[in-house]
């Protein structure tokens, strides 16, 4: 019986193979690929870009480039699936720029950040009761940490994958988390005082 590492290596040999296949002039085939990961891709530009249609337009755009720059992946480097994920990265964050958004940034101070209570931040993220305000702090976000707080918390994916498709290091990807985790914190905060004072 076949374990999953096994079946999870024939996999990338039958990618590897496949890919050799396109890049020696068999370009239809490409369209395998593209099925396979078209949904991931999808799913991953939709959570930054809302629109339907634009998110249809980004995950084109990113398999059209990954078509493009095939000659250039090297397997030994990433996965394809991982290499295609930092294309869709990067695409997503240019459509979102490209159409000008404004972001209703809520003002934090550096040194109230620095401050800011570890326990107070988990207690503030981790309250059920508060995931209204959580949902409105990220959108606060600047795009590009959006898509950090996705890679890492709802997609679930290892750090060095998010390393290879963000292109920053490790250890800056962890220090920017907490950082953002302690400015949602303070975000819900204020968020919260303003709907107080609203109601007063």
């Amino acid at each position: 019986m076949e374990t999953t590492t096994g079946n999870t290596s024939k996999a990338r040999e039958d990618e590897t193979l496949l890919i050799s296949r396109i890049l020696d002039g068999q370009t239809a085939l490409f369209r395998q690929l593209a099925n396979r990961y078209a949904g991931q891709v999808l799913r991953m530009v939709a959570r930054l870009i809302p629109s339907p249609e634009e998110a249809e337009e980004a995950t084109q755009d990113t398999l059209m480039e990954a078509f493009q720059s095939l000659g250039r992946y090297d397997a030994r480097q990433a996965s394809f699936q991982t290499w295609l994920m930092r294309i869709a990265y990067h695409t997503a964050l240019k459509h979102y720029r490209q159409k000008h958004r404004s972001l209703h940034m809520v003002g934090v101070e550096r040194q109230r950040l620095d401050t800011f209570p570890d326990e107070e931040t988990d207690a503030l993220l981790d309250d059920t009761d508060r995931v209204e305000f959580l949902e409105r702090a990220i959108e606060t976000l600047k795009p590009d940490d959006q898509m950090l707080l996705n890679l890492y918390y709802f997609d679930n994916r290892p750090m060095r994958e998010i390393s290879i498709i963000t292109e920053h290091e490790e250890s800056y990807l962890h220090s920017r988390l907490q950082w953002i985790r302690k400015r949602l914190a303070i975000t819900i905060k204020t968020l919260e005082s303003d709907e107080e004072q609203g109601r007063k």
